[in-house]
């Protein structure tokens, strides 16, 4: 447990230092460059392992609260990604085209642990997690189809069959198994965090490992990406965050809604960069990952220690 809460906490360092690592020395990592679909594929089986079909029965009692965080996470999101791209980067296709993508993938695995550690409705965003993962096989070849810049011809049916066995098909499984050996799976609950947040530190490492050498970016235009790519996760959090209150939807469920739309599955906007759009566009994904771990956690802190707060008030009134 000690070893969990250490990596949760300190996921964000342990990404940005192999990161840095791996750019600086890729020898050692880039012989793994061909694992990456399975690795990520196991992470989202992990992910499946957590989630039962019984969790979507919330569908039913919060049908309005899910719709508005779905429906933020692939307009409010997917609209500021494509807004930033062609204001800063219409010269640079494939930056362009991976800012694009990193923000039309379906919600990040860490979204459910942070939620929870900032006293959210657990069971919410797992349900729009579920839901993520199945419309954004259909949601996310169409929206690159539509905005990509077109200098490279990417098939909408070859990117959905690449995220069939990335994204679906694992989930699949993972559900399956929880079903099927439910009391074997409840005895390794405890290392299913520790081993997705390793598998994907290693992810990183792997793919910058395998581009490092063919990243030909100058400071200005890393720090002006890096700049581009917070505004690219904060505005949503905080806006998902604001309209949901608005909307009338309870505090924890707010939260849920934060991480789904904040939090982009950035691992495998990585991967589907690397293999449709080409090895720099493969970058922003890269420092999204870093920049929306960092700001999920510091936002499930923060949150957290709210949380906490408005318990003990309650229970003191």
């Amino acid at each position: 447990m000690r070893l969990n809460d250490h990596i949760s906490k300190f996921l964000p360092l342990y990404i940005a230092l192999g990161a840095v690592i791996a750019y600086m020395v890729p020898g050692p990592f880039a012989v793994f460059e061909g694992s990456t679909d399975f690795l990520l594929g196991f992470v989202i089986f992990l992910a499946g392992l957590s989630m039962a079909m019984e969790d979507l029965a919330i569908l039913k009692k919060s049908f309005f609260i899910i719709s508005t965080g779905l429906f933020l996470k692939w307009t409010l999101t997917v609209a500021l990604s494509v807004v930033l791209a062609v204001v800063f980067f219409s010269n640079l296709p494939e930056i362009a085209d991976g800012l694009i993508l990193t923000g039309s993938v379906p919600s990040g695995t860490a979204a459910t642990l942070y939620t929870f550690l900032a006293g959210g409705n657990a069971s919410l965003i797992v349900a729009m997690g579920i839901l993520d993962v199945f419309i954004s096989p259909v949601l996310t070849p169409a929206i690159m189809d539509f905005f990509a810049s077109g200098s490279v011809v990417v098939s909408f049916f070859q990117l959905a069959k690449k995220m069939f066995f990335i994204v679906i098909l694992p989930i699949v499984l993972g559900m399956a198994a929880r079903h099927l050996f439910q009391n074997a799976i409840h005895k390794i609950t405890e290392y299913r965090r520790f081993a997705s947040s390793f598998t994907i530190v290693f992810i990183v490492v792997t793919v910058v490992a395998s581009v490092s050498s063919q990243m030909k970016l100058g400071a200005g235009l890393l720090v002006g990406l890096t700049i581009a790519v917070f505004v690219q996760v904060l505005l949503p959090m905080l806006a998902g965050y604001k309209i949901a209150l608005l909307a009338g939807i309870k505090r924890e469920s707010a939260i849920a809604i934060l991480f789904e739309v904040g939090l982009c599955n950035s691992a495998l906007a990585a991967i589907l960069a690397l293999e449709f759009f080409g090895v720099t566009a493969a970058i922003p994904a890269v420092i999204n990952m870093i920049i929306n771990l960092s700001l999920g956690a510091y936002f499930s802190n923060y949150l957290g220690r709210e949380s906490e707060l408005l318990l003990k008030r309650e229970e003191s009134s």
